[in-house]
């Protein structure tokens, strides 16, 4: 084993610590691949001295480094992800990444519209994944799709309705910070 690899076989050690401080950061879904990343990164990017301090991990160096991936991952995801019932009181902003009460809650609210949305028929939870998870405009899905754009519409009104109806006290709680209270 050379030199690179023993280093990074000992950081690689305390891996379920790293998961851990992902997570305390705010990211469940991706804090293992967030970890993974942190690894490469380490690879291409760092070297034993920065890493390794009295032949332990340097705790405070790793943090950064996944600190830092943390924060371009939400800057890419937060590109994507947009809940918007097309109503200003219906429209969820994504928290700040320093708020991680914010952001356990945002996600718990996104899980419960995620939950609604699996059992609905194929079609409507189609349209309105592509909707909720691109930056597409109803005229673009409808160009893209040959489907019209009435039909898309009234599709996603409906969708939209459903969880208007189904989650609108959830959504209460979330505006009024009444995180205990999101079921």
């Amino acid at each position: 084993m050379d030199r690179k690899n023993k280093w990074l076989a000992l950081v690689a050690k305390e891996h379920n610590e790293w998961v851990r401080i992902v997570k305390a950061l705010g990211e469940y879904d991706y804090a293992e691949d967030i970890v993974q990343e942190s690894y490469i990164a380490l690879s291409k990017y760092s070297s034993e001295e920065k890493i390794i301090r009295n032949g332990s991990v340097n705790k405070g160096y790793m943090y950064f480094t996944l600190r830092s991936l943390t924060f371009q991952f939400y800057n890419k995801k937060q590109k994507v992800r947009k809940i918007s019932l097309n109503n200003e009181d219906y429209t969820i902003e994504i928290p700040s990444v320093d708020n991680v009460e914010d952001k356990e809650a945002f996600e718990k609210v996104c899980t419960l519209i995620d939950k609604e949305t699996e059992s609905w028929h194929w079609y409507d939870k189609k349209l309105f994944n592509i909707y909720k998870d691109t930056d597409l405009s109803i005229r673009k899905i409808a160009a893209e799709t040959h489907i019209s754009w009435v039909s898309i519409f009234n599709t996603l009104k409906n969708c939209k309705q459903k969880i208007k109806d189904k989650h609108k006290e959830d959504y209460e709680d979330y505006k009024n910070k009444d995180y205990e209270q999101i079921r």
